[in-house]
């Protein structure tokens, strides 16, 4: 018996090159094998490299629909009718790159105006560029009219080349909703962002104009504390038409970076009243959808903290011009370390844009003139530093930089 489990556990070398094969037939073992292992590395790689395949999903999505099938208010029924979704980008593998990251939801507007679809690129282009890469998913719905094309959507499609591991993008079409409050200025997107509580399921998002410029990641300011307000902004100097409308308010905020409470707005019913008010004619909005968010949800309107948002300020003359203006006061000292060190820049004070290659920001220019050492260059620059990594720089080069 001894002899047997001896001869049994008896420790032998069962390799490849043990047996008895020719040179040539281990030679060529070796080489099969070496390719084998680098196609399985190559096959690997399409599920975690950056630029690994994108799926798209036409006209669907599941929370979309599941939203319309419970939604039982008729103008809440009348409205969702309308909004579809375009697409729903995402890369491979999705639920493994959300896991263990905090996801946050932005969202812009815009028509299909040429120009600005590249100035939204962007801008978005800059939120995920800043972004904590280990910690943090974006979602971005964008909210596009019904002339928005297959060419438009391409244009966001690139973003996953550098991107796919922290990025799903949602484009919905918002239908006619907004028409009668489209003027040369303004389009009618500019109030998509009051519908976004109905469909977006999130109780929270951030709205950015495609005119910013993001610098950190926006986690900390996805997360700040409501303190039961409907809506946090910074503070812009002209309250647009509130004062006529009865609301002597002493905050009014700008609506290009804001931090959107949807679940409080759900749940006191404020969407329907956004809209009806956006959708009649019978009240005026100077400032459209920012007058309005003022109106609407007063008197439970915050400030976001200057280090999220501000201005593109050149100097401390326009920092106390600007205080000086103000309705309530901020602290100059959290300002100036706001403007040293931004997480957004709402780049609104040059023109003309920051984004016109033709731009030559020099004293004899109006608002530079007004303004003593004038920041219009270096915006210029930081922002075409942004559109020089996209894919489409060269068409960029050739708009007429026109917004509307």
């Amino acid at each position: 018996m001894k002899k047997i489990f001896q001869k049994i556990f008896k420790k032998k070398k069962h390799s490849i090159f043990s047996l008895k094969f020719s040179k040539n037939f281990k030679i060529s073992f070796i080489v099969i094998l070496f390719f084998f292992i680098v196609f399985v590395e190559i096959y690997l790689s399409k599920f975690d490299s950056l630029d690994q395949e994108i799926i798209i999903e036409s006209n669907s999505l599941k929370n979309l629909d599941e939203i319309k099938m419970k939604t039982t208010n008729p103008t809440e029924q009348k409205i969702l009718q309308e909004i579809n979704v375009i697409k729903h980008i995402y890369a491979k593998r999705i639920e493994a790159y959300k896991k263990g990251k905090s996801i946050i939801h932005i969202t812009e507007s815009l028509d299909n105006n040429h120009d600005y679809k590249f100035i939204t690129l962007v801008s978005l282009f800059s939120v995920l560029l800043n972004c904590n890469k280990t910690k943090t998913f974006v979602i971005f719905h964008i909210l596009v009219t019904p002339d928005f094309n297959e060419s438009s959507v391409t244009i966001f499609k690139s973003l996953f080349k550098k991107f796919s591991h922290n990025l799903e993008l949602i484009i919905y079409n918002m239908g006619n909703h907004f028409l009668n409050r489209k003027t040369e200025r303004y389009p009618q997107a500019a109030f998509y962002r009051v519908l976004t509580p109905l469909f977006i399921d999130s109780d929270r998002i951030i709205h950015l104009d495609g005119e910013t410029m993001t610098f950190s990641d926006l986690n900390e300011m996805f997360t700040l504390d409501f303190n039961d307000n409907y809506i946090l902004g910074f503070y812009d100097v002209i309250a647009h038409g509130v004062d006529n409308l009865g609301i002597k308010s002493s905050i009014y905020i700008n609506s290009g970076v804001i931090l959107l409470n949807l679940k409080k707005i759900r749940e006191d019913n404020k969407t329907i009243e956004l809209f009806n008010v956006a959708n009649s004619n019978n009240t005026k909005l100077p400032n459209v959808d920012q007058t309005l968010l003022n109106y609407i949800l007063y008197p439970k309107i915050g400030r976001l903290p200057c280090k999220f948002g501000t201005w593109n300020f050149a100097d401390r003359d326009d920092i106390e011009l600007y205080l000086s203006k103000l309705r309530t006061k901020v602290p100059i000292e959290e300002l100036e370390e706001g403007i040293k060190n931004p997480g957004i820049v709402h780049s609104c004070l040059c023109y003309p844009k920051i984004w016109s290659n033709k731009t030559k920001y020099t004293k004899g220019l109006s608002n530079c003139d007004k303004r003593h050492d004038c920041s219009c260059k270096k915006y210029f620059d930081l922002w075409h530093s942004f559109a020089n990594q996209t894919d489409y720089y060269e068409e960029i080069l050739n708009f007429t930089g026109t917004m509307n």
